[in-house]
């Protein structure tokens, strides 16, 4: 059946293999390309899944606006699943993210509220402060709304199931929310799998990986349940852009350096495994937002 708007578009990602950096000894990797979803992220899977939900149980009302604190990529899709729907909205996200993010949500006429780049966190202070208006506002929540990890469990783990047809050995994202693991963990968990979760997290609190939360004790998102994943991996910002150049050219995929972090991440957990084993990795967003920053150096 034909797609009757975008928002019928979003999920079934293709499963690629990386094919250039895999070596001969090693376990077989793919990329979960969530990139490829409509407004460039998986975050498009959240945010569909908690507004359609809201709006069913009629929590969302018509003069609401909606908002959230974002880093970016759940600003960007809000911006324009709330367009589709009908809504108006505003995101709250820290001065230090990229200028990118910041025009493509302002081109979906969303109004962007900048916070303290001191505190990685204080976005989300702002929202829980403005979402104490329940009148005006409806705030999204992504950091606590179950939708967050029920769009992972029904959309991105099952179609990992069928893609891989339940050989998958090693689960590999980003930390951001922890919605995708705490959903594609609980997924593979109900099949039997006995599928490795590793959590891929900045070694530094003031990263330039953008999305990914450092857990430094500051916050946890209430979604989160640690014993869900196996390990918690850390990757620095250097070997993040550096895979994320490498995927472009070595595997001609543009991606942004969360991307880049999970495939590094990955890679090890493939090399330890060896040959015979699957690994999957997300690719959590596409590179374009990430022009200003240091992706696009040379080696």
């Amino acid at each position: 059946m034909s797609p009757t708007s975008v928002l019928d578009c979003i999920g079934n990602t293709p499963l690629l293999p990386v094919r250039r950096m895999v070596t001969p000894g090693m376990a077989a990797v793919y990329l979960k390309m969530e990139a490829w979803n409509p407004s460039g992220s998986l975050k498009d899977r959240i945010v569909k899944m908690i507004l359609e939900r809201a709006r069913a149980e009629g929590r969302l009302k018509p003069h609401h606006i909606i908002i959230d604190a974002s880093s970016g990529n759940t600003g960007i899709a809000l911006g324009m699943i709330a367009r589709v729907l009908g809504y108006r909205s505003r995101i709250f996200m820290p001065e230090t993210k990229t200028i990118e993010r910041r025009k493509i949500m302002q081109a979906w006429g969303t109004e962007v509220v900048l916070t303290s780049g001191a505190d990685q966190n204080s976005h989300i202070w702002a929202a829980e402060e403005a979402a104490r208006d329940t009148e005006t506002y409806f705030y999204l929540n992504q950091n606590g709304d179950p939708g967050n990890w029920l769009a992972h469990y029904h959309g991105t783990g099952s179609e990992l199931l069928a893609q891989t047809e339940g050989r998958l050995d090693c689960f590999v994202a980003g930390v951001g929310t922890g919605g995708m693991l705490m959903g594609v963990s609980r997924r593979l968990a109900d099949a039997g799998l006995a599928t490795r979760i590793v959590a891929v997290e900045p070694a530094e609190p003031h990263s330039r990986i953008e999305g990914l939360l450092h857990f430094d004790g500051s916050y946890t998102p209430p979604i989160w349940e640690s014993h869900r994943v196996h390990a918690h991996v850390q990757v620095s910002d250097e070997d993040a852009f550096a895979t994320a150049r490498r995927m472009m050219r070595e595997e001609g995929l543009f991606c942004g350096p969360s991307a880049g972090a999970a495939l590094f991440a990955a890679l090890e957990e493939a090399r330890r495994l060896g040959g015979g084993k699957v690994v999957v990795a997300a690719a959590c967003d596409r590179g374009e937002r990430y022009l200003s920053t240091r992706l696009i150096e040379g080696d």
